[in-house]
């Protein structure tokens, strides 16, 4: 029985996965290559103005704030790409019942096809977190305001948030027929973290008298103003994904045990 099981677990995650990891690695490699080589060479303007708007200091902090983005985005909307192949994909052709007729229970079938995207899309975070630590070295001296162990924590930190939301948005797109509705709910969800600093970007005085709001939810910049908190709060983010992640996959798990496949 285990032999047939781990036969059909690997042609789910095939299917699942394609080859969007792979190129998934190699965009977030190059993007972090490709920061760490740009910024310095930006006009001085120019990242005396990031500096001034995400209220950091220091070259190695403004390549930071951005190769964050990265390690935000890449993990996430690879992650998204396999679970449209895998949830929406088949319910768009009509064919989830089909592929439900086998003697397996739907728990099964969900953790086949979401299981290997998840621990894909941890795979990617963590290479790109590993890799900005090494980059932005030699940037990071004595007088520097980050550290390379920030710098892999705050990796870690957006890694685990991109995989939580991963697990969020499994329940929706198991109750949707159409591919563009599913990414516009994975945009909408994906962007949702990102709207405080957006905020402090164009409407810096909303947060005049609330520093304790802006420290709080002004993700990615509060990285780099408490950096040497930043492998506890990896520590926590890490502990507080794994299980945010299992409850909303026992969530989604329910949902699609109830839900109408037609």
């Amino acid at each position: 029985m285990q032999a047939p099981l781990r036969r059909y677990r690997l042609l789910e995650a095939r299917h699942s996965l394609g080859g969007v990891p792979l190129v998934s690695l190699l965009v977030g490699i190059a993007v972090v290559l490709f920061t760490v080589a740009l910024i310095p060479r930006l006009p001085s303007a120019v990242n005396a103005f990031m500096e001034r708007a995400f209220l950091i200091r220091g070259l190695e902090a403004v390549i930071l704030v951005n190769v964050y983005t990265g390690i935000y985005m890449l993990p996430f909307f690879g992650g998204v790409a396999g679970l449209m192949r895998a949830l929406v994909e088949p319910r768009e052709n009509r064919s989830m019942e089909m592929l439900l007729s086998k003697p397996i229970s739907r728990r099964a079938f969900l953790m086949a096809r979401v299981g290997p995207v998840l621990l894909a899309s941890s795979g990617v975070g963590l290479v790109m977190s590993l890799l900005t630590g090494l980059a932005v070295r030699p940037f990071v001296g004595e007088a520097s305001s980050v550290s390379v162990a920030g710098a892999i924590g705050s990796g870690l930190i957006f890694t685990a948030l991109a995989v939580l939301l991963l697990c969020v948005l499994v329940g929706p797109l198991l109750l949707v027929r159409d591919a563009f509705q599913g990414l516009l709910i994975s945009f909408l969800l994906w962007m949702l973290p990102m709207i405080p600093t957006v905020v402090l970007l164009y409407r810096p005085d909303m947060y005049e008298g609330r520093e304790r709001l802006r420290d709080l939810l002004v993700l990615g910049p509060n990285l780099l103003w408490f950096d040497a908190s930043v492998p506890l709060f990896a520590a926590i983010a890490l502990a507080v994904a794994f299980v945010g992640s299992w409850g909303a996959l026992v969530l989604g798990t329910r949902v699609f045990e109830h839900a109408e496949l037609r």
